[in-house]
């Protein structure tokens, strides 16, 4: 049973459309056959990643434990977050 298929209208940079347009030449298929399996792939890899393994989730749980421990020594807890945010930008 085949799958039904909707067309859509999206806009990419030109360059890109050229790149994606030489690897579909390249490997022998479609523009649209490169950008589902494109798709696709990034569907599958997203999924498999934990929130924790992005770098960004990392940086602000550590800089909420950071916090948590001024707090918890007794500092005001918007002295804290000022102090932190003041260390970013230094």
């Amino acid at each position: 049973m085949k799958s039904r298929s909707k067309k859509i209208l999206f806009s990419l940079p030109e360059e890109l459309l050229v790149e994606i347009d030489e690897a579909a030449a390249e490997e022998h298929r479609s523009r649209s056959e490169l950008i589902r399996e494109a798709t696709r792939r990034y569907i599958a890899d997203r999924s498999e990643r934990r929130p924790i393994d992005d770098p960004r989730v990392r940086e602000a749980v550590e800089s909420m434990d950071r916090l948590a421990r001024k707090v918890r020594g007794g500092q005001d807890a918007a002295k804290a977050v000022r102090e932190m945010r003041d260390s970013r930008h230094e």
